[in-house]
């Protein structure tokens, strides 16, 4: 059986619309639909896509939710599970630094500091509450963590070590997964599951992909939304980007060295613009750009080999 892992990155407001820009288009183009994936992974908002995968709702379907468009009856029906509006209540702001204790191990010794952690570490809490996300998580999986492998990453505020909820010996609902995986330090509230807090996953990276690197997949596929193509990187106006772009290389070196191939759609100079969550009629725009970037990847050097796995896959399904 040829298996294929799917990776989903963090990336914001617009992180959700330009995955499902890139798996619509994948669909489209290739036939795979990514609900038969062996392994979804999900950071930030790359989790409320899976989790939207793990529901049962089509990539196209999803791209044409997106962008306005008429969706299927059964992706309607999914969709008519969520009853919660949504919201981001206001929580009280607490100034002092969110986990002193994560950025002193992030910090020591000097030699393995992780500026990212160190500097999340240091904001302090945010101002929203991430509840009603975990309720709508909650609606779309009545009946709790799917069949299919779903595995959601955080990092725990108490030490900042990586967790991923689906996989690790740790409680907590779909939705309480999704939140903490979604609390994007400084802006909202850790998500809590038991007596212990969690923040983003894409503080540990923005993919989290090298946890693919021992299972033995054929392919993973990456949808990255905060990285860049090599060349369109600039440290100087855009050094969170860069950093990312620069982890995300080093997980597909790791990936690949266990002998899985690896295709990576992600921004490029012409994508990035759309990336813009201030500009008008942004989720559409993200979307689109998440099209394009399949384009972009099919018409390049591995966009045959891309679609050679896909058929291999879909002929051993």
């Amino acid at each position: 059986m040829f298996s294929i892992g799917l990776v989903l990155s963090a990336g914001g407001p617009l992180g959700d619309p330009w995955h499902s820009g890139v798996l619509g288009r994948l669909q489209e183009t290739t036939g795979w639909d990514a609900r038969s994936a062996a392994l979804v992974i999900g950071t930030s908002a790359g989790a409320i896509t899976a989790v939207t995968i793990r529901a049962g709702v089509a990539a196209v379907d999803r791209k044409l939710h997106m962008t306005g468009g008429p969706i299927s009856p059964e992706a309607e029906a999914i969709y008519n599970r969520i009853v919660t509006p949504y919201d981001e209540p206001e929580v009280p702001r607490d100034w002092r630094p969110a986990s002193p204790r994560m950025a002193l191990r992030a910090a020591w010794p000097p030699w393995k500091l992780d500026p990212v952690r160190v500097m999340m570490a240091n904001l302090p809490r945010g101002t929203r509450s991430g509840e009603p996300l975990a309720k709508r998580m909650n609606e779309l999986l009545p009946d709790g963590w799917p069949e299919q492998p779903l595995w959601i990453t955080a990092v725990r505020m108490g030490d900042g070590r990586r967790v991923v909820f689906g996989r690790d010996d740790v409680r907590g609902t779909v939705g309480q997964a999704v939140r903490s995986s979604s609390a994007v330090p400084g802006y909202y509230a850790p998500g809590r599951v038991g007596e212990r807090e969690y923040i983003d996953g894409g503080v540990h990276s923005s993919t989290n992909l090298d946890l693919t690197a021992a299972l033995g997949f054929d392919l993973v596929i990456v949808s990255s939304a905060m990285t860049a193509a090599e060349g369109d990187r600039n440290w100087l106006t855009d050094p969170t980007r860069a950093w990312f772009s620069t982890k995300l290389d080093e997980e597909v070196a790791e990936v690949q060295a266990r002998g899985t191939a690896v295709v990576v759609v992600e921004p490029d100079a012409e994508t990035l613009p759309a990336l813009d969550k201030t500009a008008d009629d942004a989720r559409r725009k993200a979307t689109e750009a998440g099209a394009a970037a399949v384009d972009r990847v099919l018409a390049g050097v591995d966009g045959a080999g891309l679609v050679e796995l896909i058929e291999r896959a879909k002929a051993t399904s």
